[in-house]
């Protein structure tokens, strides 16, 4: 054998806690740290030394093993399912598995069956070479690339660091799906053991790298240290898959403030992982982080030749979740579709009897508050729980009012036994008169009872938390809209986390009319610290209209069908992005200094002519549409002679740090600013003639330079 193969295994053995004795050719490699003391003999040498030295460490009492390995590859494969015992931690990972799935089914009709539910998703590649980072949309009934299959196989087959980004709304299945991708990796034949931790909300945890440490000890039980689990995810033998990496962003967090060192530890340590062969999933709910410059140029300026996978779950289709019979009451019975577009209710929906199904579509009661009743009245009957349902919402509004004024999702249970306890003594006393002297429980232990109530659930590490997020934003919502919070505090709307804002918004989408404008008063009524996003979301949810004044607004990734932009001065300089037009008319004077990138629009048109260059203008960046609206844009614009600015050469000098030949990823947003003092219909013009000849590339409001434009800056400009 050759030195340097015997060199690789030494540091091979050393790396899982061996010994090495200086034995030559022969390599023996003694483990005495716990109370097994073992001896791997490596033939290096011929048979006879190998034998003599088995008898030799076999009568000083070591549990002796010969070895023989064609190279390091082997070498490193023997020890890695020696050390992690494969099958018992993939036993562990199934078991995780059943036991999320039986969560999930206890709050649901008796004889529900657990099916995942396939959703349509946006699919995006981000290579470094800079030329094929198209976005593409795939549909739920698409077999050859369902969801899980495509990111299993992917994990699978992908040669080198790939890092996946699985975003979606609150509730939209990022966790179910997270699930599904760990089942399916360990239901097929593979050397590769995943790593499955799922992050919460809650005061223990706050600085990711001390948590993801804690969760390898946990789940290989203290076996492996924790440096060579991290080399194997390195590696690729250890997948690695994070749920919930949104939860450690901070309450006060908006990316429109640029405050990118937020989450620039989170994934720092995230990031160091991805050299070899690494594969790592995190899972969020959609943020802008991943679509900006900042974290781009930042993995750029790391120089770690990765490939970036995002994929975006859209929003729950009705049809996917339920069965022709089912669906065919729900279009018969006119239920009111927009109540019902969630995953939770629709689950419901999918399991309740038929009976009660063709009941809901009589005029009373919303599919939310069936629900809610299904839930609490099970309760009273499962837990023997003399409480009436309304009480029971009483108290997990307030117990949810605690949580979301500390900015936790979770507590210990002694902690929720505790608050349940100390702050509905009232309550508590009154429901103990209604058992029989013989039946009739302590306190605490109604309390004790409360705290294993169908609204709470234990998650992985012990701690305590609201069931789901619909549950949760719903309690949120009620808690606001029926002034809980504002009783107790006075400037309650500094304190309550955007996070939570925008799960109460998401769980209302599917409430009554009413209650939407309910709440959509209560966010107008106070001024709550959100961004414009935010406000201009519960705009189009709940009032189906533009109400607000929108100034220094980024409005990302909308879909907007019949709506008017035609109010004086309603948008100053605001920025859409990657938004849909459908059926919109538009008038310049709603709009000063503004700029739609990367935005389609069909059948949309101006409603007056006229130069579109004044105080009120806006201009357009790299969009398409249809029936000539982009020419009308184009026609009426009025440009500023720049003949002694080379208007092409400004941009792309942006694309380059000063001194840098390594191009840099821009957004468009921020090009505008940068140049403007420029004319910005000038900019329009040569920006979508530079995406047009290929120059730069576009995804969103994210723009970069192909290596075609690399070439062509090079040749036209820096060698000039």
């Amino acid at each position: 054998m050759s030195e340097a193969f015997i060199k690789e295994l030494d540091e091979l053995y050393i790396r899982y806690g061996y010994e090495p004795r200086k034995n030559k050719p022969t390599r023996v490699y003694l483990f005495t740290k716990s109370i097994y003391n073992g001896a791997d003999i490596v033939k290096t040498g011929t048979d006879e030394e190998a034998e003599e030295l088995k008898k030799q460490y076999a009568g000083s009492g070591y549990a002796v093993k010969v070895r023989s390995f064609k190279n390091i590859e082997e070498a490193e494969d023997y020890l890695f399912k020696d050390f992690f015992k494969a099958d018992g931690v993939i036993q562990n990972l199934r078991k995780r598995y059943e036991n999320f799935v039986s969560k999930l089914m206890n709050n649901l009709p008796e004889n529900a069956k657990y099916q995942y539910i396939r959703s349509s998703y946006d699919y995006t590649n981000y290579n470094l070479d800079q030329d094929d980072t198209k976005t593409i949309s795939i549909g739920a009934d698409d077999d050859n690339n369902s969801l899980v299959t495509k990111i299993t196989k992917q994990i699978n087959e992908h040669f080198g660091p790939l890092l996946i980004i699985l975003e979606a709304a609150a509730g939209y299945g990022k966790t179910c799906t997270a699930y599904e991708i760990l089942n399916e990796f360990i239901s097929i034949p593979s050397n590769k053991l995943p790593f499955f931790t799922e992050l919460s909300r809650d005061r223990r945890a706050s600085i990711f790298k001390h948590i993801l440490a804690f969760e390898i000890e946990e789940q290989f039980s203290n076996r492996v240290d924790s440096n060579v689990v991290i080399h194997q995810i390195k590696k690729g033998r250890i997948p690695l898959i994070i749920d919930g990496f949104d939860e450690l962003i901070s309450k006060d967090f908006s990316f429109s403030s640029n405050q990118f060192e937020q989450v620039e530890s989170m994934l720092s340590t995230i990031v160091d992982l991805l050299t070899d062969n690494a594969k790592v999933i995190i899972t969020s709910r959609k943020t802008a982080i991943f679509n900006s410059e900042e974290f781009h140029n930042w993995m750029i300026d790391r120089n770690i030749d990765y490939t970036l996978s995002k994929v975006t779950i859209s929003e729950p289709s009705i049809e996917n979740w339920l069965p022709s019979e089912r669906l065919e009451i729900v279009q018969s019975n006119n239920f009111p579709v927009e109540q019902i577009a969630n995953p939770v209710l629709l689950t419901y929906l999918r399991y309740v009897k038929i009976d009660e199904l063709k009941e809901m579509g009589v005029e009373g009661k919303s599919i939310v508050d069936r629900y809610f009743d299904f839930l609490l009245t099970r309760e009273q009957t499962r837990q023997g729980l003399l409480i009436e349902p309304e009480t029971q919402l009483r108290i997990f509004r307030k117990l949810v009012r605690f949580l979301t004024e500390w900015d936790v999702k979770a507590e210990s249970k002694e902690f929720i036994k505790d608050l349940i306890l100390d702050y509905n003594k009232t309550i508590l006393e009154e429901t103990k008169r209604k058992y029989t002297p013989d039946k009739r429980p302590r306190t605490d232990q109604l309390a004790d009872i409360l705290s294993n109530h169908a609204f709470l659930d234990r998650n992985e590490k012990g701690m305590i938390g609201i069931v789901n997020e619909f549950v949760l934003g719903t309690l949120i919502g009620e808690n606001l809209i029926l002034g809980k919070y504002l009783q107790y505090s006075k400037t309650f709307y500094e304190k309550l986390s955007q996070m939570f804002a925008l799960l109460a918004t998401q769980a209302y989408q599917v409430q009554p009319k009413e209650n939407k404008e309910k709440l959509w008063e209560v966010f107008n009524e106070y001024p709550f610290p959100f961004d414009p996003q935010f406000y201009f979301k519960i705009d189009i949810d709940f009032k189906n209209e533009i109400v607000r004044n929108y100034k220094q607004a980024i409005l990302n990734d909308f879909s907007l069908d019949t709506y008017s932009f035609t109010k004086k001065g309603q948008f100053e300089s605001a920025i859409f992005t990657a938004c849909t037009f459908t059926n919109c008319e538009f008038s310049f004077e709603a709009f000063k200094n503004s700029s739609f990138v990367n935005c389609r629009f069909f059948n949309c048109h101006l409603v007056e002519t006229g130069i579109a260059y004044s105080d009120s203008y806006f201009t357009i960046f790299g969009c398409t549409g249809d029936n000539g609206f982009m020419q009308n844009i184009f026609d009426s614009e009025e440009v500023i002679n720049n003949e002694d600015i080379n208007i092409e050469k400004e941009i792309l000098d942006l694309y380059f740090k000063k001194g840098s030949f390594k191009p840099r990823h821009r957004q468009l947003s921020h090009i505008k600013n940068e140049l403007s003092e420029l004319d910005t219909k000038s900019i329009s013009k040569v920006l979508h003639k530079l995406e047009t000849e290929s120059i730069i590339q576009l995804n969103g409001d994210l723009s970069f330079l192909t290596r075609q434009g690399i070439s062509y800056y090079n040749d036209k400009y820096r060698n000039s």
